[in-house]
């Protein structure tokens, strides 16, 4: 079975993060679960060390500088290389429509950069800004409003 940093992150955000679970077990045991289940230590590593970067930025109080919402947005050619053309137009149309802030979507390019996976397509662009959602301030409404883009069978941001 081959693993991703990527699918440990679903994993764990379908098995923990999603659900109203009152209890998490403790990160020793999820890691052992994760073990004993057939991902590798070193994608555990590498997925526990993302969502820790994660938390340090909710952490840190998002001292990111704030982006103007009138700023133009070009991808680099690694981006371009990183994501397909349809993960960038969902990360355009999301600021767009005003669900994600330009600022959160700096945030989220620079998750999906840190992944193990390449090019990343439009659904798991959408997972990387649910997850990145999930773990930001503030961010309840446009949350549901990418869980529930997610989780419809044909998706349209229109």
């Amino acid at each position: 079975m081959k693993t991703e940093v990527f699918d440990i992150l679903m994993y764990l955000f379908e098995t923990y993060l999603d659900d109203d679970q009152s209890e998490i077990p403790s990160e020793d045991n999820i890691r052992n679960e994760l073990t004993r289940i057939g991902f590798q230590d070193s994608k555990v590593n590498k997925a526990f060390n993302w969502l820790d970067d994660l938390a340090t930025l909710k952490d840190n109080d998002l001292t990111i500088k704030q982006i103007d919402d009138n700023s133009f947005r070009s991808f680099s050619s690694i981006e371009v290389k990183k994501f397909d053309f349809q993960a960038r137009r969902i990360l355009t149309e999301l600021v767009e429509l005003k669900i994600i802030s330009p600022t959160e979507r700096e945030i989220i390019i620079d998750k999906a950069q840190a992944l193990d996976i390449a090019p990343i397509d439009q659904e798991q662009m959408k997972w990387v800004v649910l997850m990145v959602l999930f773990n930001m301030p503030d961010s309840a409404g446009s949350f549901t409003w990418i869980q529930d883009l997610l989780y419809q069978d044909h998706p349209t941001l229109h």
